[in-house]
């Protein structure tokens, strides 16, 4: 007979949205499911949210980022990259006190049945999250991570997560001889996933020009980073020279702007790459474009492809000479703050809903006071 499970005594205050309308939330507070032998209940202590979330809320439905903490019609839980404590243990291999990182919900508890753990991460095993991308489901075991600092324990939970992006599609270009591009276009060019992504195409781009679009606001501040051949505003997208061989990274996810930049470049779009969803309330319906049909880069699958090209050690060492590069460049560009508190978050998720925070800032959460 298997042991019974132990009672938590625990609650988890979760924040939750609309699925089908993001400007509606609620707080939701239940007791954290009882621990099976071999399980874990993980305090969260911190997290990022920056306009990457909204892109895991935009597609949760049709990339499954609701699917990893599953709520009640029509609720969904915003997946975030955040640190949290072992408030409790069943596994031997796991011990109360030891953080970890990973992704989490908006909320103070999560459950995890830690799988396959080793000296430097585990995954969650949950069946629920068995079907989605593996990538997700790992946690590191950040008190033994030789990556993991925590003199840069801000910049890790904010950049980390678009670094991994920029550096898996800057990897993806170069693979791929840029698709015989002479050009990148990011569109969102202050946008904290387009900075790194300029950044890591400065060591792969002998003879590639980088074009930041942006909004007339944040053109000062985009040129500032250093990061793009030219800065051009949305609204002057028609005078880049229409002939040049291009590869579009679409990180604002505004169809309107798409279809600009599609229909002033046409053929000479050789790949058109959908990253984000920045400008999340624009409408971005798939409309008939000139030019290649637009694809989604998933970075899960790019990693998985990664690590059997390179293999582990070599992918390892990359991603930390990189990682290297963007903890040196980010101070000169980033401000990060602090804010505790439910009236915190909801103030803060309403900020970048809105596209209200600015490009040099990043908020981190806690929901403790």
């Amino acid at each position: 007979m298997s042991p019974a499970p132990r009672e938590s005594n625990m609650d988890a205050t979760s924040f939750q949205v609309d699925r089908g309308d993001l400007h509606q939330w609620r707080w939701n507070q239940a007791p954290v499911a009882d621990m099976a032998p071999g399980e874990v209940i993980v305090e969260v202590t911190r997290f990022g949210l920056t306009a990457n979330n909204i892109t895991y809320a935009k597609y949760g439905d049709a990339v499954q980022y609701w699917q990893f903490f599953p709520a009640p019609a029509p609720w969904g839980q915003i997946p975030v990259w955040a640190t949290g404590r072992i408030a409790a243990s069943r596994n031997a291999e796991l011990a109360e006190g030891e953080n970890v990182y990973g992704y989490f919900p908006m909320a103070s508890h999560l459950k995890l049945a830690p799988a396959g753990i080793k000296p430097v991460r585990f995954i969650d095993g949950a069946a629920h999250r068995a079907p989605l991308p593996g990538t997700y489901n790992e946690y590191a075991r950040i008190d033994h991570a030789p990556d993991y600092s925590p003199a840069h324990a801000d910049q890790h939970l904010i950049l980390r997560p678009l670094f991994a992006l920029a550096f898996f599609l800057a990897a993806h270009l170069a693979e791929a001889d840029f698709f015989g591009a002479k050009r990148v276009i990011l569109t969102s060019a202050s946008a904290k996933t387009a900075i790194a992504t300029a950044l890591l195409l400065a060591a792969h781009r002998p003879g590639i020009e980088v074009v930041g679009l942006t909004s007339p606001r944040s053109t000062a501040f985009v040129a500032k980073t250093g990061h793009y051949d030219a800065v051009v505003p949305y609204a002057e997208i028609a005078s880049l020279p229409a002939d040049v061989p291009t590869v579009v990274v679409d990180i604002a996810g505004d169809g309107a702007v798409r279809s600009t930049i599609h229909h002033h470049l046409g053929d000479s779009i050789t790949r058109s790459i959908l990253v984000g969803a920045t400008h999340w309330s624009a409408d971005d319906k798939a409309a008939a474009l000139p030019g290649p049909t637009p694809e989604f880069f998933f970075t899960p699958s790019h990693i998985v492809e990664r690590r059997k090209a390179w293999g582990v050690p070599l992918l390892t060492q990359r991603l930390g000479e990189a990682w290297a590069s963007m903890l040196a460049d980010s101070p000169r560009w980033l401000t990060i703050e602090h804010h505790a508190g439910p009236a915190a978050v909801e103030r803060i998720y309403q900020a970048v809903l809105a596209g209200k925070v600015t490009p040099d800032v990043a908020p981190i959460l806690s929901l403790g006071a």
